[in-house]
């Protein structure tokens, strides 16, 4: 019997966006979304609808993705908003720890929910059958990136995820001087 499927999995309807998350939202499966949500906005997407019912939790840099995505979609300066729908209290309040409660809409006016069938996974996003993984230098970067995110969502953040990013950019320095004295 095949186990059900965890990840990402993600659909269009009109003008919406559907992100599903099923099991764990992690610094491993995130940058598929990243992506493809960067690809939806560039292509005049202004409505996301983030399923979190089935999300069994997420770590920060998870949390800076999906932060972005708001932020990126505020910075057109035009009529967007990413819906966060079937919470958890427990996301919820991770979400509200970091100030995101105030970047999306919370369970407000939830859109009509997409067809099962209108679902098609993410590649890379089941944490237990990655076959692409980001490699050091790809993890680093989109966790700088993330916590950026999150201090440029809420101000407040920065204290929380000062020492973290100090050494993710300490660390990138560091390998990019081992290859520079490599050659």
């Amino acid at each position: 019997m095949n186990e059900p499927f965890k990840g990402i999995s993600v659909g269009c309807a009109g003008n919406r966006v559907y992100v599903r998350v099923i099991g764990r939202g992690t610094f491993q499966n995130s940058q598929p979304l990243r992506l493809f949500a960067l690809q939806k906005i560039d292509q005049g997407q202004r409505e996301f609808v983030m399923d979190l019912g089935q999300c069994q939790g997420m770590d920060s840099t998870f949390l800076g993705v999906l932060a972005g995505i708001g932020l990126r979609l505020r910075q057109n300066g035009k009529l967007a908003t990413v819906h966060i729908v079937n919470i958890s209290t427990r996301n919820l309040e991770l979400l509200q720890t970091l100030g995101l409660d105030r970047l999306f809409a919370m369970n407000s006016s939830t859109p009509p929910p997409l067809a099962e069938a209108d679902y098609r996974q993410l590649p890379d996003t089941d944490l237990t059958q990655l076959t692409h993984p980001l490699g050091k230098d790809e993890t680093t970067d989109l966790m700088i990136e993330a916590h950026d995110n999150l201090v440029r969502a809420d101000k407040h953040n920065a204290p929380k995820f000062r020492e973290l990013t100090r050494f993710l950019r300490e660390s990138i320095e560091r390998r990019r001087r081992n290859q520079e004295t490599k050659k």
